[in-house]
C-alpha cells in the first residue's frame, strides 16, 4: 500500500534496490482485488509464483472483518485464499473489525468466533496450508480484546502485531504487548507517528525514526527472542496521500542503524 500505483515487476525491482528479503502485498497498479489482477497477467498465476521466488509474499492483504462480515466478503477471502495456495503465500492478513473506542458486544465475540470456527472448516475442507492473521486492528487494537477472544474461542489464533496501534492507540508499551502477543505473532507492522491530527486521525504518519513511535524497543524485542516472521514497514500512502513516495520511507530506515 506504499507504493500502490506499481505493477509488481516494479515492486520488485524496488525490492532488489533495498535489499528486501520479502513482500506484504495489498494493491498493484491501484487496484486490490489482486486474485483477479494476478490472473490477469502475462503467464498466470504459475508466472507470478516464479516471479514470487526471489523476494516471496508473506502476506496477502484482505479486507475481510471477523465482526461485521458478509456473505460476499466471505467469498472474498475464499478467493484470496486460493491464491495464496496457488503463489506459495503462507498467511493473508484480516482485521478484527468493529471500531476502537467502542466496546465489543457479547454478540460482536460470538460473531468473531463463529466466522473463525467456519474458516478453520473451509481450511480443512479445502486442505489449505494458508492461515489468517489476525491484525491488531479496529476494536481489536489492545491486548485485552484478542485474549478475550481466544478464550471465548477455546484456542488461539495466529496474528499481526501492529505495534503502532498497540503503543499509540492502546497506550501499550512495546514490551508489555509482546510479552502477551508473543507466542501468537506471525508478523510485525512498524510505522512511526506524530501526535498532531491529520486527515483520518488525531495523529499524522512520519518517516521511520522521525517521529515518536519506539520502534527501537520493538526491533529490540523481536530480536532478543529470534522472532522467526517479517517485519513490515507499513507505509499506509494508499489511505493517507500526504505521505511522501515510499523510497523516502525505506531511504530513512537504512540511515537507522537499528532497523
Amino acid at each position: 500500500m506504499g507504493c500502490t500505483e506499481l505493477t509488481l515487476t516494479q515492486v520488485l525491482s524496488l525490492a532488489d534496490q533495498f535489499s528486501i528479503d520479502c513482500l506484504e502485498l495489498r494493491s498493484l497498479e491501484n487496484r486490490i482485488d489482486l486474485p483477479v489482477y494476478l490472473a490477469e497477467q502475462h503467464g498466470g498465476l504459475p508466472a507470478i509464483r516464479s516471479s514470487l521466488a526471489h523476494h516471496p509474499a508473506r502476506v496477502l492483504g484482505t479486507s475481510f472483518k471477523l465482526v461485521g462480515d458478509t456473505e460476499a466478503g466471505r467469498i472474498t477471502l475464499l478467493s484470496f485464499a486460493q491464491l495464496a495456495e496457488q503463489i506459495g503465500t503462507p498467511y493473508l492478513r484480516i482485521f478484527g473489525g468493529g471500531t476502537w473506542g467502542t466496546p465489543l458486544t457479547d454478540e460482536n465475540y460470538r460473531q468473531a468466533v463463529e466466522v473463525l470456527n467456519w474458516w478453520q472448516e473451509q481450511k480443512k475442507k479445502n486442505k489449505w496450508q494458508v492461515e489468517i492473521l489476525i491484525e491488531t486492528h479496529d476494536a481489536f487494537s489492545a491486548t485485552p480484546p484478542l485474549l478475550k477472544l481466544f478464550e471465548l474461542l477455546g484456542r488461539t489464533h495466529p496474528i499481526i502485531w501492529d505495534s503502532h496501534h498497540t503503543w499509540r492507540l492502546a497506550g501499550e508499551t512495546p514490551a508489555d504487548s509482546w510479552k502477551h502477543l508473543k507466542p501468537y505473532t506471525r508478523h510485525v507492522h512498524i510505522k512511526d507517528s506524530i501526535l498532531k491530527p491529520s486527515a483520518r486521525h488525531p495523529y499524522n504518519y512520519v518517516l521511520p525514526g522521525t517521529g515518536e513511535m519506539p520502534a527501537r524497543q520493538v526491533l529490540d524485542l523481536l530480536q532478543k527472542d529470534n522472532f522467526s516472521g517479517a517485519v513490515s514497514l507499513e507505509w499506509e500512502k494508499m489511505w493517507h496521500p500526504y505521505l511522501t513516495p515510499i523510497q523516502d520511507a525505506l531511504s530513512a530506515c537504512q540511515k537507522e542503524k537499528w532497523w
